[in-house]
This record gives structure tokens, C-alpha cells and sequence, in this order.
């Protein structure tokens, strides 16, 4: 298994590496950092090198200044952080969350609302991680202990507002469809990558036992649960989670067996049923990376949608822009596992801020 999981990485790894047109925008950064995930869990550093070059070439250097209106789901600059140990890379993160949180819109409850169109206070999952993140990481460079507050609320106001008591399964937004309390339709299993993106990387950097830390625990373990009800026989999530009858989707269990890998191996989640959900994940994963480096299943991007059979019949056309760094991640974690963590940078807590 493990060697049938790296030769697909070295695969789509490879073939990420023949491209030099990575113009910024956060599907072309979550490959980065996928491939960067690759390069902690290989060692192979032309993997760094290729990253460095790409962000070299759109001129951004160590030191620059970060804007988080043009950052909206990922932060390339805390990952290169995180590879190299050149603090320069976030050494405005701290003035830029502080701005973040000041100037985010929010919605009537408080959550906060997405960039676009502010005015209608629409949430969106996508956008929550981000923003959580932001703020557990800026409270773990500053000590600002006001910054993990605000992430575990954000994610306490989405939770209330988007879980679906039965399934335990989230919508991916509120305010998009008809009428600000219009909650879209249970579905889209990448926005449920995303959700647990959140979750666990935010954990990394709240303070182990405080009540901030138990909290965002708390719900990590009920949707990490409510995950595990819905990973098929192969190993794999679908398009909508709970219906079988989607297809087999690419992007979201990447993201689900990446973060299910991390959280086992941060002890957030017992070994016993999620490590091995895991492994069987990234089996599977291994075989949606065709010959040429080309993943299959992943679903293009969307807002929150207004029926299900909007997210059923969602395009999934080959090498989707979203799948490489994605699956980069869900087989990079298997090696949380079998490879030597002393020497992976990007999951470490260790590290003093």
C-alpha cells in the first residue's frame, strides 16, 4: 500500500512540477502547499525548490506585506514559514490578523460573512477556515489570547447555524439563495474538507487544555465522527456525503484524509477508527492518479448552491484545478505515520513563536 501511495504522489507531484504558470490565486497555492507536504514527507527537496522558484517568480520575497482581502482560503506565506524557518515570510501576520478581524464583515449573528457583497452578511465554510486560522495562528505568534476566542466562536456561530442535527453533516452556507436565512442544501463534500481544515489546524495552535482548546476539541470530535458514517467501502467520501449515489469524489477526501492523518497524529483523535479510515483513504486516493500524473473525481468550485441536485450533478472534469493540491495532502498523510516526524516542518507544534 505505502508504495502504491507514493509512486501516485511522485506521479501528481511530478507532473505539478512541469508547470511554471502559477499565477497567484488560492487554487494555484493550495497546490503549492500540497506540494510542499509532499516535500516534508519525502525529503526531496526540488519539491522546495520548485515552490521557491514559482513564488520568486510573481516577485514575492521574505518580509513583503500580507493582505488577507486577496488571501480568502489559504496563506501560502505561513507554509513557507513553516518549510523554511524564515520567520521574514510572516513577519507582518500578526498586524494583518488584527486588521482582518477589525474590518471582516459580519453577518446579524456575528459570524463572519464573506468578502463579496458584504451588505447580505452571506457565510460560507470555505471562507470560516481561513479566517479561523488566521486567528488561532495570530493568537500563537502574539499572545494575544483574544485572537483563539474569536476562532473557536466563529466556528461555535457556523456550527449552530449550518449542522445538520440528524446527519451531523454542515451545509456549505447561509445567506445565498433566496433570503438571508436561506441555509443551502446538505452537500458538497470539499466544503466538509474544508470544515475539518479548520478544525485541526486551528487546534495546532490553541492552547493544549484551556477551554478555547476543549471546545474547538469538542466539535472536532462530532464531525470527525459524523465523517466516518460516510466513507464508502473503498475508502473514499462522495460528492454528497450522505448519498451514495453521487460519485466518488477527489477533493474532499484529500482534504478529509489529510486532516484525519494530523488530527491522529497531534493525539486529537484516537488511532481507533480514524487512522485506519485514513490509510484506507489514501489507498484509494492512490488509484484516482492516472499514469500521467492527472487526478480523477474532483469537483469544481461552487458557492453555496440552491438544491442538492446542484451539487450531485457537479462537473468533475480531469486534472480539476483544486484536486492536485488536495490529494497531495490526503497521500502526504499517510507518512504522518510511517515516515520520521522529527524532520516534518509544516505539522509541528514545536515550534517557538
Amino acid at each position: 500500500m505505502e508504495a502504491s501511495i507514493q509512486a501516485a504522489g511522485h506521479r501528481l507531484a511530478s507532473r505539478a512540477m512541469r508547470r511554471v504558470d502559477y499565477a497567484a490565486s488560492y487554487p494555484n497555492d493550495l497546490l503549492l502547499e500540497g506540494v510542499l507536504w509532499w516535500y516534508d514527507s519525502t525529503g526531496d527537496p526540488s519539491y522546495l525548490r520548485h515552490v521557491l522558484s514559482v513564488i520568486e517568480g510573481r516577485g514575492w520575497k521574505p518580509g513583503d506585506g500580507l493582505n488577507w482581502e486577496d488571501q480568502p482560503f489559504v496563506c501560502i506565506q505561513f507554509n513557507l514559514f513553516l518549510t523554511t524557518g524564515n520567520r521574514a515570510w510572516i513577519s507582518r501576520f500578526v498586524e494583518t490578523a488584527r486588521d482582518f478581524r477589525a474590518r471582516v464583515p459580519r453577518s446579524s449573528d456575528g459570524a463572519v460573512a464573506f468578502y463579496d457583497r458584504p451588505d447580505t452578511g452571506r457565510i460560507f465554510v470555505d471562507y470560516l477556515q481561513n479566517y479561523a486560522l488566521w486567528m488561532a495562528r495570530a493568537g500563537w505568534l502574539s499572545g494575544d489570547r483574544s485572537f483563539f476566542d474569536e476562532a473557536v466562536s466563529q466556528y461555535q456561530l457556523h456550527r449552530d447555524a449550518l449542522r445538520d442535527p440528524e446527519t451531523g453533516l454542515w451545509s456549505q452556507g447561509r445567506g445565498w439563495g433566496p433570503s438571508p436565512d436561506f441555509v443551502s442544501p446538505l452537500g458538497w463534500l470539499r466544503g466538509h474538507g474544508w470544515i475539518l481544515r479548520g478544525m485541526v489546524e486551528s487546534l495546532t495552535y490553541l492552547p493544549d487544555g484551556e477551554l478555547c482548546h476543549r471546545r474547538m476539541r469538542a466539535m472536532l470530535d462530532e464531525f470527525a465522527a459524523a465523517l466516518l458514517r460516510y466513507q464508502d467501502d473503498r475508502g473514499m467520501w462522495h460528492q454528497v456525503p450522505h448519498r451514495i449515489d453521487s460519485y466518488q469524489e477527489t477533493t474532499g477526501t484529500g482534504f478529509i484524509t489529510h486532516y484525519l492523518s494530523r488530527a491522529v497524529a497531534q493525539g486529537l483523535l484516537a488511532e481507533a477508527p480514524f487512522r485506519p479510515a485514513a490509510q484506507r483513504a489514501a489507498a484509494a486516493l492512490a488509484g484516482f492518479v492516472t499514469k500521467d500524473g492527472t487526478v480523477l473525481n474532483g469537483s469544481t468550485g461552487c458557492g453555496p448552491l440552491l438544491h442538492v441536485e446542484d451539487y450531485l450533478h457537479r462537473d468533475a472534469p480531469p486534472g480539476e484545478p483544486h484536486t492536485t493540491g488536495t490529494v497531495l495532502m490526503g497521500l502526504a498523510g499517510l507518512f504522518l505515520f510511517t515516515g520520521d516526524k522529527s524532520k516534518m516542518a509544516l505539522w509541528r507544534t514545536v515550534i517557538t513563536p
